[in-house]
């Protein structure tokens, strides 16, 4: 266990603005960054995209629509790291020109990862970061701080 290494992780990151965003935390965080994909190829290729450029990211798989795969990536984070130090939230989807879709199956589809979803991985790893830690529900959504700056 490596529990003296920080971690940050970042859901969906594989391409858009969870990428930019592991890319930037790998420039700027003294510790590791974890990339999480649901493909796990599209994660592999995304992590060798950023070696090239010189960057050490880790990757992990995590689809947020199964229950499993959140509690096999926090077994992970304890194992390794003892918990979590920064997590971004930045996994979702989103339907874009497929009005073929009716919207009925859309708004499901979509409220069970981007609520359901994120609000599981809240559920599991939440409860691991450490107490200098911090969360990002990522720039889709709200931002929620844990105690970041001293107090007033």
């Amino acid at each position: 266990m490596l529990s003296n290494v920080r971690v940050a992780l970042v859901t969906g990151a594989n391409k858009g603005i969870g990428f930019a965003i592991v890319r930037d935390l790998c420039r700027k965080f003294s510790g590791d960054v974890v990339l999480t994909a649901r493909d796990e190829a599209r994660g592999r290729a995304a992590v060798q995209q950023l070696q090239a450029e010189g960057l050490s990211p880790r990757f992990h798989l995590l689809d947020i629509d199964d229950l499993q795969s959140i509690r096999a990536l926090r077994d992970f984070l304890l194992k390794e790291y003892g918990g979590l130090d920064v997590l971004v939230n930045n996994a979702g989807i989103a339907f874009r020109g497929q009005n073929h879709i009716p919207l009925p199956i859309k708004a499901e589809v979509t409220m069970k990862t981007n609520f359901f979803g994120t609000r599981d991985v809240c559920t599991e790893l939440l409860p691991l970061v450490k107490p200098q830690g911090r969360c990002d529900q990522g720039p889709k959504r709200c931002c929620c701080w844990n105690d970041l700056a001293p107090p007033l």
